[in-house]
């Protein structure tokens, strides 16, 4: 299991190291303020031992525990498919015990509506799963 901070916003974890590059500006796209005024809430991690984990590891590394052990209803993660990809979409992973919805990935100008809509509990992640998985499993605008 991995080590989530305790975090007052919601987590943006760095599990890829291969391009810092790429990390700075994934933290400025997200961190942006949108047209409408809006910007992710979220803290930028770093957490080198999640390292080289393919998404089932990555999932189990965050087991479902919210909201007893854990702040926030889900965890994102820069991972080697964020990095690769061209649109560079990130792991969103439910931490919610009561939702056994899978994990999907978000660009990263979307990620604040993700994490908005479920910190104000406006939209479950399952809703988010569903749609996302109703196309490729990513969550675009």
């Amino acid at each position: 299991m991995a080590y989530l901070p305790d975090t007052h916003r919601v987590p943006v974890i760095r599990a890829d190291f291969s391009d810092d590059a790429l990390w700075t500006q994934l933290q400025e796209d997200i961190s942006k303020e949108t047209e409408k005024g809006f910007r992710g809430n979220v803290e930028f991690v770093e957490d080198p031992r999640l390292a080289g984990l393919d998404v089932p590891a990555l999932v189990r590394a965050f087991p479902r525990a919210y909201p007893h052990e854990y702040n926030h209803p889900v965890v994102f993660v820069v991972d080697a498919v964020t990095v690769s990809s061209p649109e560079h979409p990130i792991l969103a992973i439910g931490l919610n015990e009561r939702d056994a919805a899978e994990p999907f990935r978000v660009v990263p100008e979307e990620l604040h509506s993700i994490e908005t809509n479920l910190s104000i509990s406006n939209v479950d992640f399952f809703e988010f799963a569903r749609a996302a998985h109703r196309s490729d499993g990513v969550i675009r605008a």
